[in-house]
This record gives structure tokens, C-alpha cells and sequence, in this order.
């Protein structure tokens, strides 16, 4: 972040400065534990948390100055400390959208975004990398998808920025509208139109709809990458959806596409390899990631780097190097036990697609830990018996299925006498059985929605191993 003046920042947002005014703001934070020296702290009011309860936890890591809402709280901490800068406005989630939006207007930068149903987040990770090897870029980290993680990731450009690279998550109607109201995107990706979120917005037409928000101020000028192997994502239904006056690639294993996936190869924990054709040239990638799915996404990335003029020779180079994500398919070994953590969150596609990794790893034993799956809607039901169905036919000897919705997977997968079955509606009763359950040689999955609690769950095995390995 480029340093910034508080009347800068006061100005943009219709704020009223109160206290020290001649301070400089270094970084935004909205976790008043990483809020130091120099960082201007965001009092956020959410449904659980108030920000404003937490201003003195920040002002005595060091932090300064505060966007505050509730002016009483913003004369305590000024009783505190009469030298402290607070910028006091009606509503501070909207003034820190008003700042990011003023703050990345200075700067001339091409921005990228990107949404989707399932792989938007290793889409945005393969697109900056691939992007970042030839200009310097930012973009969204970890899984700040949301208003305020879109702000935060605009407050990351500087003079030297050329490329940002954002990503778009939604659970309701008209909420990426909003966030391409300000941030206006010249180029867009959609990864594909899933059923997640289905339980809210109601059927996969809204889903689509919701998705293709992403386009809403394109013009001739401005581009969409979309997966051509993706329900809703065809050139007649994205016209007919979001009117078409723009540009358009398509990307996807059919004939006929912009950019032709070919050739899709998983090897087990050395990653995937994969061919892409575009304008007649066809080239080989290698990745070190795990499932065959991300290839996909990859095809996207190189689509995105593409149209920004980075060659696929260069694109190969940066996709050999990439890191997998936290929590997205994430395989650690550790105790003689490979733990592959695919909490982020968890839909029927994504499910069979983790199975799928799972059948072509080899090992002594397969255990899967699989939870509930949230906010399918009417497509519950079936998305839950889907996933069971395909454990009843994956390698799996261990399945533990966690949470009432999770009861499929164990119903299902009753029909194949090889699979040893557990299940609960309560993860913490499973849990100490599947730690006495683990032994050398096995490889777990873990995977479900964020809620059900399986990401907590996949850092106590591995800090259990970790200690277990020293």
C-alpha cells in the first residue's frame, strides 16, 4: 500500500476525522490482532462481532487509527488517548468500500476477476501466478472473496502495480453487481455455474444469472474467459443472459473451443499433467497439485494470462511452480500418514472430484472423513446420495461420515462389504475413534463445508502426527 493520507481517505468516504489528523495510513486490517503501527483499523459490524469492542486489543498492539461508526466508542478511546486518529463515518463497511474504490482509482491498472461455483480460488491462484511472471501483480489472498476481503485486496496496489487480480464469491442475488459496481473488472473469468448456494438463490437459473453479474458493465472492449464444459456457459446462453456485447473465449475439452483442453493425465502425488491447444499450437503442462479437476482451472489462468499477452511457454513455466492452496486439496505426510485436507468447502462436484484423487493415490489404506454439505437447497437430498454412491464405488476401506445430512454417505456406501463404515451426527464423537483408527501407511481425506468443523478437525491430526513424528 502506498501511503495515504487520512483527508485523502476521510474525503473519499464522507468521514469526519477526530483527533490526530496528520497521520499516514501503511495498511488496512480488520483483525484488530494484526492491527500495529501504522495501520488504519476497520471497526466492522457483522451479525456475531462488533469491531468496536476490540479497539483497545488493537491500540495496544500499536495501532493508531481507526474507521469507526458508534461515536461514543470513538470518545472512549479518545478519553485513552487524545493524540489517536479515528475517522468517524455512518456506516463503516460502506466507507471502506468508498476508500478502496478511490484508493485503486489512482492507480492505472488492468483488473481481472474471477468467479464461479467450485475453483475459484485455484483459478485466481494459477491466473496471478501465471500473470505475476510477466507483470507485476496483485491479488486476492487466502479466501477474501468478500466485500470486505475485495477492499483489503485493493488496498494492496501501489505505483508500481499493473495487474490486479480479484476474487468474486457470492451467496445471493445481485451481490457480485455490487462489488463490479466499484471495481468495474476489464477482463472476467467464470470457473462454472455448480449448484452451491442453491439452498438461497433457489434454482441453477439464478445461480447462472447471479454468475454472469460479473459481466454487468462489459462493453466491446472488455472479455470473458468461461468454461465451455460448464452447464449455462455456452455463447447462445451468456448472450441471452447478459445481452453479449463483449468478447468472449471459450476454454473446455470440446472441439471448437478457443482453447482446447486435451490429454488429461493424473500421477498420483507428483500432480497432473495435461495439453493445451490454442491457435493451432498445442503444448504440454506439468503442475505439481493433486486431481485431475484443476486442469480446468488452469486452462482458465493460461486463458486469462493469454489475453494480457503472456505466451502458454511462459504460462507452463509459472503453473510447474505453483503451490497448492490451504485447505484445497492439500496433501501433507506426516508420521508415515499422508493427510490430504480439502476443507475449504465442500459440493457434490467437489466431493466426487476428491474422491477421485483418492482412488488414484496409492496406499496401504484409504480413509475418508467426509461431513454434511451446506446450502444445496432443494438439491440436498440427491447431492448427499450422489456422494455416497461414489464411495459405495471409490477405493475407500475407512469411511467416516459426520453430520445428520452425512448419514447418505454411510447408507450408501453400505452396499460395498469391503468399506468399513462410522458414522455420527456429532463430529467430536467420531473424532477420538479416527484418531485410534490412523496407522502408517494409511492416507485420510478430510473434506466438507466450512460449518461442519472439518477444518479444525484436519489441524488436530496433523498437529497430533507433527508431534507424534518428532
Amino acid at each position: 500500500m502506498r501511503p495515504t493520507s487520512l483527508d485523502f481517505l476521510a474525503s473519499a468516504a464522507n468521514a469526519r476525522i477526530l483527533g490526530n489528523a496528520s497521520r499516514n495510513v501503511f495498511d488496512v486490517k480488520i483483525d484488530s490482532r494484526e492491527a500495529a503501527a501504522g495501520c488504519l483499523f476497520v471497526c466492522v459490524i457483522g451479525d456475531i462481532n462488533d469491531g468496536h469492542d476490540y479497539i483497545h486489543g488493537a491500540y495496544d498492539n500499536g495501532c493508531r487509527i481507526f474507521l469507526m461508526s458508534r461515536e461514543e466508542k470513538a470518545d472512549e478511546l479518545l478519553a485513552r488517548d487524545p493524540d489517536v486518529s479515528i475517522l468517524l463515518a455512518a456506516d463503516t463497511q460502506i466507507a471502506f468500500r468508498d476508500m478502496a474504490k478511490a484508493y485503486l482509482g489512482q492507480f492505472d491498472v488492468k483488473k481481472l476477476a474471477i468467479t464461479g461455483s467450485v475453483g475459484k480460488t485455484s483459478t485466481r491462484t494459477y491466473t496471478a501466478a501465471i500473470i505475476g511472471s510477466r507483470y507485476d501483480t496483485q491479488s486476492s489472498k487466502k479466501n477474501l472473496n468478500t466485500h470486505l476481503g475485495l477492499c483489503i485486496t485493493c488496498f494492496q496496489a501501489d505505483e508500481h502495480t499493473q495487474v490486479m487480480v480479484f476474487e468474486m464469491g457470492m451467496d445471493r442475488s445481485g451481490e457480485i453487481a455490487e462489488y463490479v459496481d466499484w471495481i468495474r473488472p476489464d477482463t472476467a473469468v467464470i470457473t462454472n455455474v455448480g449448484i452451491s448456494h442453491l439452498e438461497r438463490l433457489g434454482s441453477r437459473d439464478a445461480i447462472a444469472d447471479a454468475k454472469l453479474e460479473i459481466v454487468k458493465y462489459f462493453g466491446p472492449d472488455n472479455l470473458l474467459i468461461y468454461n465451455a464444459d460448464s452447464d449455462y456457459l455456452n455463447e447462445e446462453e451468456i448472450t441471452k443472459r447478459a445481452g453479449g456485447n463483449f468478447r468472449m473465449y471459450s476454454v473446455g475439452t470440446k472441439e471448437g473451443c478457443d482453447m482446447q483442453l486435451l490429454r488429461v493425465n493424473a500421477e498420483g502425488a507428483a500432480g497432473i499433467r495435461f495439453t493445451l491447444k490454442a491457435n493451432d499450437i498445442a503444448l504440454d503442462y506439468a503442475m505439481p497439485v493433486l486431481g485431475a479437476h484443476n486442469a480446468i482451472d488452469a486452462a482458465l489462468a493460461v486463458a486469462a494470462g493469454l489475453s494480457l499477452g503472456v505466451p502458454m511457454t511462459q504460462a507452463a513455466k509459472a503453473l510447474s511452480e505453483v503451490k497448492p492452496n490451504p485447505r484445497r486439496m492439500n496433501a501433507v505426510r506426516l508420521g508415515g500418514i499422508t493427510v490430504i485436507d480439502d476443507t475449504y468447502n465442500a459440493s457434490p462436484e467437489s466431493m466426487k472430484a476428491a474422491l477421485d484423487v483418492l482412488d488414484q493415490l496409492r496406499a496401504e489404506r484409504k480413509i475418508a472423513i467426509l461431513a454434511d454439505m451446506l446450502e444445496l437447497g432443494e438439491m440436498e437430498e440427491k447431492g448427499h446420495l450422489e456422494v455416497g454412491r461414489r464411495v459405495a464405488n471409490s477405493s475407500v476401506d475407512v469411511l467416516f461420515a459426520i453430520g445428520r445430512r452425512a448419514k447418505a454417505y454411510a447408507d450408501c456406501a453400505a452396499v460395498n462389504e469391503n468399506i468399513k463404515i462410522f458414522y455420527a451426527e456429532d463430529l467430536a464423537e467420531l473424532e477420538p475413534v479416527i484418531r485410534r483408527t490412523l496407522l502408517t501407511g494409511d492416507t485420510v481425506l478430510i473434506k466438507g463445508s466450512n460449518i461442519t468443523g472439518v477444518a479444525g478437525l484436519a489441524q488436530r491430526i496433523r498437529d497430533k502426527l507433527s508431534w507424534e513424528d518428532q
